[in-house]
């Protein structure tokens, strides 16, 4: 315990000394100069179907357009530097945060819908309701949860959300005029997000089978962000479920399944082991590692020793960038380069 705390008192110190190096760094005369083609595609947090009409603006060079019927937008010339990215849409959420360009890229990001906020989806069911002969989803449906009084209507994606919702099996009625009314059984589960996906039919004889999958959702995770950058397709992600039935011994060991992780052990110790990624271009090259929400090590040449930082029950989910491709923006910058490792702690 001594040890770590004096390493701990260590990496604080070199923590501050790494910032500040960064706050002085910028981009070169020469780099500046550089331009590069940005892409990115901005697609539905829930559906996760691509958002058209989506504004997009690069913040300190005046550059403004809109996504396209695929919810695609590109940047021509960029100049090499960090600037602020901002995303509005009338029915989602707006979205601003820092946009570091190292290089020419393509990304893809989500915009959370008005309706459907992350703390609502943390007890309750989500769904969509769609044309049982496959005609695509179906709008302005009734929801409704039998004896609760508890409702709400699909929205242009046959989307829906109920919340606030008590534990136990309920009787769930889907009503659309000109579809045949149906009813069935979910079992919602505390702290958990159950997901529908149902269909209605002119033809009682033609109904499609429910399908119903259950979740098991940490409030921390869905706090921060955790499920909606997994969805986006980016890095690797581990959740608390994930955590219990692997059992590490110690942090190290929850990294030995990620493609592209390796573990090397120290020259000096051969007890202590550093995560290295694919996206590092030097065997010296060490990931970044955000500890909920503060960078504790700015990645690059300096290496984390993870087993010292932190006791993996003390976990609750890990997200893993192997490259600088999808990493979040607000943690961006120089030291993403080598890949980011994001760790979040049980409350």
């Amino acid at each position: 315990m001594n040890r770590r705390l004096r390493w701990r008192r260590h990496l604080g110190l070199a923590v501050l000394a790494a910032v500040a190096a960064m706050v002085s760094v910028s981009v070169s005369g020469a780099s500046a100069q550089e331009r590069v083609p940005i892409a990115g595609t901005v697609v539905d947090a829930v559906t996760g179907a691509p958002i058209p009409g989506v504004t997009v603006v690069l913040g300190g060079l005046g550059f403004r357009l809109q996504t396209d019927a695929d919810g695609r937008f590109r940047f021509s010339r960029v100049p090499l530097g960090s600037y602020r990215l901002e995303l509005s849409h009338p029915g989602y959420q707006p979205t601003v945060g820092d946009f570091t360009v190292m290089r020419a890229g393509e990304f893809v990001t989500s915009l959370q819908p008005v309706n459907a906020g992350d703390d609502e989806l943390v007890t309750g069911i989500i769904g969509v309701l769609s044309d049982g002969d496959g005609r695509g989803p179906v709008t302005g449906a009734a929801i409704r949860v039998v004896g609760s009084g508890e409702g709400a209507l699909t929205d242009a994606r046959g989307a829906f959300t109920l919340t606030g919702m008590s534990p136990g099996l309920h009787i769930v009625e889907f009503s659309r005029l000109g579809y045949v009314t149906r009813t069935d059984s979910v079992h919602v589960v505390p702290d958990r997000v159950t997901s529908i996906r149902a269909a209605l039919s002119a033809d009682p004889l033609r109904l499609d089978p429910i399908e119903v999958t259950v979740e098991r959702r940490e409030i921390v995770l869905q706090d921060v962000g955790f499920y909606r950058r997994e969805t986006e397709g980016f890095g690797e992600f581990i959740d608390r479920e994930e955590i219990e039935n692997r059992v590490p011994g110690e942090m190290s060991d929850l990294f030995t399944r990620i493609p592209g992780a390796e573990l090397r052990a120290d020259g000096w110790n051969p007890l202590e082991k550093y995560v290295i990624l694919r996206g590092g271009r030097a065997a010296s090259c060490f990931p970044r590692v955000v500890l909920d929400g503060v960078v504790v090590s700015g990645g690059g040449d300096v290496p984390v020793a993870l087993d010292q930082l932190i006791d993996p029950q003390s976990v609750a989910g890990v997200e893993v960038y192997v490259s600088s491709t999808g990493v979040p923006l607000q943690y961006a910058g120089t030291g993403a380069s080598c890949g980011l490792i994001v760790i979040w702690t049980r409350r």
